[in-house]
């Protein structure tokens, strides 16, 4: 049995990789150099994006599912995490309708200020 501080290790690690990695993305997207940046198979309704996903993002939500599993397991709240918040902008991106062309960048510039904020 994995004991609690290795998990807990593990989970820090994670959130770190997924922090870091994931800030650096946001901030091209902020300057509209991704505007795809939340298209994710998991929360993509465009069936005219299918094959555009962002690979990158789904590398940060399959990080973010290990986290929010970790913490789950660790009886840890999950609310307010990068890794749920990822989620969250990732459906709010899907849902915007036709007008996912224009909403990454204003979803971005606000999980960057979410994140500095924390």
């Amino acid at each position: 049995m994995v004991s609690k501080v290795k998990l807990y290790h593990k989970l820090d690690l994670l959130e770190s990789q997924l922090k870091e990695g994931l800030v650096a993305h946001l901030k091209e997207a902020a300057e509209g150099k991704n505007e795809l940046l939340f298209c994710v198979t998991a929360f993509n309704p465009f069936a005219e994006l299918k094959g555009r996903t962002d690979k990158l993002t789904e590398e940060f939500v399959d990080i973010g599912a290990q986290i929010l599993a970790l913490r789950a397991k660790l009886g840890e709240p999950s609310d307010g995490t990068i890794a749920e918040r990822l989620c969250w902008y990732c459906r709010q991106w899907s849902n915007s309708g036709n007008g996912y062309k224009t909403s990454g960048k204003g979803l971005a510039r606000q999980f960057l200020l979410e994140i500095d904020n924390e």
